[in-house]
């Protein structure tokens, strides 16, 4: 792109770049190229699009984020070279498919070879478990068995343990 720049802002906070990302894209005509944690608690958001867009957005950006959020750094880069603009892939316009799910809940017969934490893990993420709150942390092993089994509607048994 001749007429192209890339638009730069950092934040303290994923609060002030996100509401940087939405302002800038709200301002001005330009491509959202991506939100990152840099670490440290310091985000940065980066766009493109024409070089007045960008400036336009990155000024509006910069004063929503200081209502909000820190403002540790903003940038335009005019006409950035080849090997710049390189660094930023483009966006593609097809969501990734999400990933298949995996079963939270192993089967009843595998539930007696897992750990305690474990087994409150499980017991936190299966519905209609007797067990709530506090007396998943309190349970010990043989009732969290006792009552992921009950869950399972009676699949899992005393009998079955040795």
């Amino acid at each position: 792109m001749s007429d192209s720049a890339i638009g730069l802002i950092e934040t303290r906070g994923l609060i002030g770049a996100l509401e940087a990302a939405d302002t800038a894209a709200k301002a001005a005509d330009v491509q959202l190229l991506g939100v990152e944690r840099v670490g440290g608690g310091l985000v940065s958001v980066r766009f493109r699009g024409d070089t007045a867009s960008v400036q336009a957005a990155v000024s509006a950006a910069s004063a929503a984020v200081l209502k909000v959020s820190e403002l540790v750094s903003a940038h335009v880069i005019p006409s950035p070279a080849i090997d710049v603009e390189g660094t930023f892939p483009e966006r593609s316009s097809s969501p990734v498919p999400p990933a298949p799910p995996t079963p939270a809940v192993a089967p009843p017969q595998d539930l007696e070879s897992l750990p305690v934490t474990r087994l409150r893990q499980l017991a936190r993420q299966t519905a209609g478990i007797s067990l709530q709150g506090r007396e998943i942390s309190r349970a010990n092993k043989n009732q969290l068995l006792d009552a992921l089994g009950a869950a399972y509607g009676g699949a899992w048994q005393e009998s079955d343990r040795s």
